[in-house]
This record gives C-alpha cells, sequence and structure tokens, in this order.
C-alpha cells in the first residue's frame, strides 16, 4: 500500500474530520433546504398574483376598448350620471336650423327601439313642429343632481333606472317660456360598434313637475 493510501485512509478514519464532513453536510443540506423554501414561496406569490388575461375590442375605427362583461359597469357611478344627463338632455338642446344634426347626435346614444320610441313622442306631442314653426332656441339644464333608482341584471346586462329634474327654456324674438320636467332614463350595457361608450339609453320620458 503506498504512502498516499495509508494517509488518506487515516485521515478519512480520524473522528475529527468525520465530525467536519458530517457538519458540512449538514450545512450544505440546511441551505438547500432554504433555497427550496425561498423558491416555494416566490412560486407561491407569483402564482397568487397572476394577472388575469385582459382581452380588447379592435373595430379598425375607434380606439381599441377593454371587454368587460354586459353584467359589470363600465364607469364610475360619477362618469355614468354625468353620461345620462348629457345625453338625455341633448334633445332638448335644438334649435329650428340644426335639429338634424343635434337630434341625430343625441339618438346615436339610444338603442334603436329606444330612439324610434322617443322620436315617435317628441313628434306626436308637437314639440318639433311647433320648434320649426315659432323659430325657437331651446336649451336644457338639470336642476338638481341625477340619481340612480334602480339597479339589476336583465338577461345579463345590467341595467340602470336613472331620474333627475330639469328645465328646459325656449325662446324666440317675441316670446320665451319655461317648463320644469322630469326625466326618467333606462340605461343598459351594451357592446356593439354603434356604441363605443358600451352603454346606451333604452327609455326616455320627461314628465311635467
Amino acid at each position: 500500500m503506498s504512502r498516499s493510501t495509508v494517509s488518506l485512509s487515516r485521515r478519512l478514519s480520524d473522528p475529527d474530520f468525520q465530525g467536519k464532513v458530517v457538519e458540512r453536510c449538514l450545512q450544505i443540506n440546511l441551505a438547500l433546504t432554504g433555497v427550496v423554501i425561498v423558491l416555494a414561496v416566490l412560486l407561491a406569490r407569483a402564482w397568487s398574483y397572476h394577472p388575469l388575461p385582459k382581452f380588447f375590442f379592435v373595430d379598425g375605427i375607434n380606439a381599441p376598448r377593454p371587454a368587460i362583461a354586459l353584467s359589470s359597469p363600465i364607469l364610475s357611478q360619477e362618469d355614468f350620471l354625468s353620461w345620462v344627463i348629457k345625453w338625455s338632455l341633448k334633445p332638448y338642446n335644438i334649435n329650428y336650423r340644426d335639429y338634424p344634426s343635434e337630434l341625430n347626435a343625441a339618438g346615436a346614444h339610444f338603442t334603436l327601439n329606444g330612439w324610434n320610441t322617443f322620436a315617435q313622442s317628441f313628434v306626436k306631442e308637437g314639440n318639433l313642429a311647433k320648434m320649426k314653426e315659432a323659430k325657437l332656441l331651446c336649451y336644457a339644464q338639470p336642476t338638481r343632481a341625477a340619481t340612480i333608482r334602480q339597479q339589476s341584471i336583465v338577461n345579463g346586462q345590467h341595467h340602470y333606472v336613472v331620474q333627475f329634474p330639469f328645465v328646459q327654456t325656449c325662446e324666440n324674438v317675441n316670446q320665451q317660456s319655461s317648463q320644469i320636467l322630469l326625466a326618467t332614463v333606462h340605461v343598459e350595457r351594451v357592446e356593439d360598434q354603434d356604441h363605443p361608450d358600451g352603454i346606451a339609453i333604452t327609455q326616455l320620458v320627461a314628465s311635467p313637475q
């Protein structure tokens, strides 16, 4: 047996050396265990915070918009009520010269059935004929904040009923008249190219107060 082999055998049989080897192995095992625990925690955090996929509607005309379930609101309450007031009053902010374009702009924010129903009522009550005949300029503004009276899910679509009072004033060179009305507006979530805002008015009724 060579001298180096004898020296190695003595080294391996040395209790102190064996103790150091065992201690070093324990340290390595503890370090590996720590690494495994850290990796497990990081993986758990990454999984728990994994972002949900986001989908967008792209029609090549309007800006891409996020796809949101029809049963969920698409605007904050403040923005939603501002939208309702703006487009509900649009048919009442018209004049005898520009009423075709003004009514078309308003109608774009209604559903087809909602606009047809409102337009028929508007014409039947003589509002349009009176405005054209007397060459009236009409404008409207709310007199109190709008409130959401009811919210529900109808056929999977979020449905709102909003109310607010407003005053409409019509005038020409000879006269001026005002009336206070209460608007009851039905709005629902929609998803189509004709309504990029994601909501549309399905019914608008303005009754005298």
